[in-house]
């Protein structure tokens, strides 16, 4: 199953676009997660991990965004 390559290919080039970049804006689809766009303006990227089919985007403020990516191999 290619799932786990590709997520983590993925996650290296978010990785390489934002560590160490100060988020700017933020914007979540679902009304109940808006309160969290307060929280992550203004920190930092630390670092993208993957675990299984998920990126997860880990900011200096300990707060984590977890993505997953509906990836169903081929």
């Amino acid at each position: 199953m290619p799932e786990g390559p590709e997520i983590r290919r993925a996650a290296d080039n978010v990785e390489r676009a934002l560590k160490n970049k100060t988020v700017e804006d933020v914007y979540f689809a679902f009304p109940h997660l808006e309160g969290y766009e307060v929280l992550l303006k203004g920190s930092n990227v630390t670092r993208v991990d993957t675990k299984g089919k998920a990126m997860l985007i880990r900011f200096d403020n300990g707060y984590t965004i977890y993505s997953h990516n509906q990836l169903y191999g081929k």
